[in-house]
């Protein structure tokens, strides 16, 4: 019997920012494309940032430096929120599954980020546990993360489904015997969880 639902943030319950705000800041500032997401997204502090390890300011430092001072630093984080949507209809689709089943989140994200989604998304009405990266110190697809949020909940893998756009990621998820939908759409998402539910 299924007690639970975790999903993921990116391009689940909100649509991604980080990616195309980068891309915009490229195009506005004439840097070639991909060359600042490399600095911003594939360098070692990325992944300490989503950890909770360095703050957003420690993190953009890092960035600069990397650019050898040659950012705008506001400008960047204000585009790359700007990019950041809540997937309001999944949102009150999620919202009419609140009274049967505990509701989750299991995302990599840093701590500030976040922060910005769920008060935007109103997430704290909403989800009964966070098994965020930024603030738990753990990691997807690593089977921790997974691990502790089904222990917030007080449920097994079995008797819960995560939901997530990217099957590189549930590995984790399946090491703890979790239901996996991957996300599409919300019409798909309520076709696959009628299946499971």
């Amino acid at each position: 019997m299924i007690k639970a639902l975790f999903f993921d943030s990116g391009n689940v319950l909100a649509i991604e920012g980080f990616t195309p705000g980068v891309a915009e800041y490229e195009k506005l500032n004439n840097i070639p494309a991909g060359k600042l997401y490399a600095s911003a997204h594939d360098r070692q502090y990325w992944k300490e940032l989503t950890l909770g390890n360095i703050s957003e300011e420690e993190y953009f430092k890092c960035v600069v430096d990397d650019f050898k001072g040659q950012l705008d630093i506001k400008l960047l984080r204000d585009i790359i929120y700007k990019n950041f949507h809540i997937n309001q209809e999944l949102v009150e689709y999620i919202k009419t599954l609140k009274t049967s089943y505990t509701l989750g989140i299991i995302s990599n994200n840093p701590k500030e980020m976040f922060g910005f989604l769920s008060s935007a998304g109103g997430w704290d009405e909403i989800f009964d546990v966070k098994a965020v990266s930024g603030y738990v110190h753990l990691r997807k697809p690593g089977p921790e993360i997974y691990k502790y949020a089904l222990d917030q909940a007080k449920v097994t893998g079995s008797e819960s489904v995560y939901i997530d756009d990217r099957p590189d990621r549930i590995q984790g998820a399946e090491q703890n015997n979790m239901n996996i939908v991957i996300f599409k759409n919300v019409e798909q998402l309520k076709k696959d969880l009628k299946n499971l539910i």
